[in-house]
């Protein structure tokens, strides 16, 4: 148990002293924006690059003593500030840092969003900061009630998309070959509500690849297990499946080459989403991407 001394109440001079520390720790919080520019920079620019062939993770751990892989999340984390300063601006053009994210791991969180969605989640979580009434404690944010934040406008959507699962899974009166018994409705939307609370957990008690293999499982149980008839009959995974996926807000990514990842931007269309040095670092990207929940391979 944590002991609780009553201590005497700063004196001016003592919380004088306090705000100016707490602006140095401010001060160097936020210089991970100016870090984080200055590696985006270095890094699309391939300033980097030396006639030995360096690459860009071979320079941030020979300059820098890091990981690639930290250098693209300070990246990342300093483009979110940019895309959220609108919300701290004031009116004399400075920014109000009460507003935006003190730190990279919040804004770390953050950058699971497109830059709308960033917006769109940051705003509710600093009006919540406010309290209604004077009485009221006010609401700290931290990188834990951002990261929750994300989570929970995530799954908003992915609840939707198991909705209109469920609603295109009811069997239609007017088509003959489709049928659907009471049995089946049951196990089928009991099946999306695990696959929802999982979700909600964070695949805590069963993981996605668990999942992924038992649906490959039943593909090839209703195409009478084989490949080919899982492609001659379309079963399962034809491209209008795909299009309602991606419609749904997955995202649906590939490896190709060893060294290419590429995004499904239609049923068919595929776009280059990034281009590695080697194969050590697209499979690590590629196996990053594959955790974020929306996010499936091809």
């Amino acid at each position: 148990m944590e002991l609780i001394i009553e201590d005497k109440p700063l004196t001016p001079v003592e919380q004088t002293r306090l705000s100016a520390l707490e602006s140095i720790i401010r001060e160097n919080f936020l210089a991970y924006v100016a870090v984080g520019n200055a590696l985006m920079e270095i890094r699309e620019k391939r300033l980097y690059r030396t006639s030995d062939g360096r690459t860009w993770e071979g320079y941030c751990r020979e300059i820098w003593d890091m990981g690639y892989k930290y250098a693209d999340r300070l990246v990342a984390a300093s483009k979110v500030i940019e895309n959220l300063t609108p919300i701290g601006a004031k009116e004399d053009g400075s920014i109000d840092w009460e507003r935006m994210p003190a730190n990279e791991s919040q804004a770390r969180e953050l950058s699971r969003l497109e830059p709308e969605e960033q917006k769109q989640v940051w705003q509710q979580l600093i009006e919540t900061k406010q309290p209604s009434t004077p009485e009221e404690a006010p609401f700290k944010v931290t990188a834990k009630t951002v990261k929750n934040a994300v989570k929970s406008f995530k799954g908003e959507q992915l609840s939707d998309s198991i909705r209109q699962a469920g609603e295109q899974a009811k069997p239609r009166t007017h088509a003959k070959t489709s049928r659907q018994s009471a049995e089946f409705t049951q196990a089928w939307e009991g099946f999306l509500k695990q696959v929802e609370i999982e979700h909600n957990s964070g695949w805590k008690y069963t993981s996605r690849e668990t999942l992924f293999a038992t649906l490959n499982n039943l593909a090839r149980r209703v195409g009478e297990c084989g490949e080919q008839n899982i492609r001659e009959q379309k079963i399962l995974w034809r491209s209008n499946n795909l299009e309602k996926l991606l419609a749904s807000g997955f995202g649906i990514f590939r490896l190709m080459d060893k060294i290419r990842i590429e995004q499904m931007e239609t049923a068919g269309t595929w776009l280059v989403y990034g281009e590695y040095e080697t194969e050590a670092q697209a499979e690590e990207v590629f196996r990053d991407l594959l955790l974020e929940p929306s996010n499936l391979q091809a």
